[in-house]
């Protein structure tokens, strides 16, 4: 898939045609977005403790919980009792995590040695997991090179 601009009829470049993928990568498309979500999913809630783990300034702090909480990956709750306010993820925001861990094992792969590496432990076999990207129709790994891009649902 090319994402050079489309050329209109008086040689202007346009954007590329919006889709899911353009969708997605809109959600998250700031240095801070994914950072915070992380820190949400591993525990942190509160303004506070979101600010020690991101170490994001407090006005693009602000902004991106803003932006989430808009796009419905975040929400907002209220102090409950043995429960301080903070935010916690929506399903939305919770699919992200696979996301995180296909990155996660991309930052495995290429971390230098000083970087320390987490592992997540699947709740349901209780072992150590690797995310991998598999074909939903054949359930075998998707590797670099080996798929393309169906050219009839572009809508180009």
């Amino acid at each position: 898939m090319s994402n050079e601009p489309k050329r209109t009829t008086d040689g202007l470049k346009s954007k590329p045609t919006r889709d899911s993928l353009a969708v997605a990568l809109d959600a998250i498309n700031d240095r801070w977005s994914l950072h915070i979500v992380r820190a949400v999913a591993f525990g942190a809630s509160r303004y506070t403790d979101i600010l020690r783990v991101v170490g994001a300034p407090r006005d693009v702090l602000s902004s991106r919980l803003r932006k989430l909480t808009e796009s419905g990956i975040l929400q907002p709750h209220s102090p409950e009792k043995g429960r301080l306010a903070g935010y916690e993820l929506t399903e939305k925001g919770r699919d992200l995590g696979q996301v995180i861990l296909v990155l996660k094992r991309w930052g495995d792969t290429y971390r230098e040695d000083t970087v320390h590496k987490v592992d997540f432990i699947h709740d349901v076999c209780g072992e150590v997991f690797v995310a991998q990207v598999t074909c939903q129709a054949c359930g075998r790994p998707i590797k670099s090179g080996e798929f393309s891009v169906d050219q009839t649902s572009l809508g180009c």
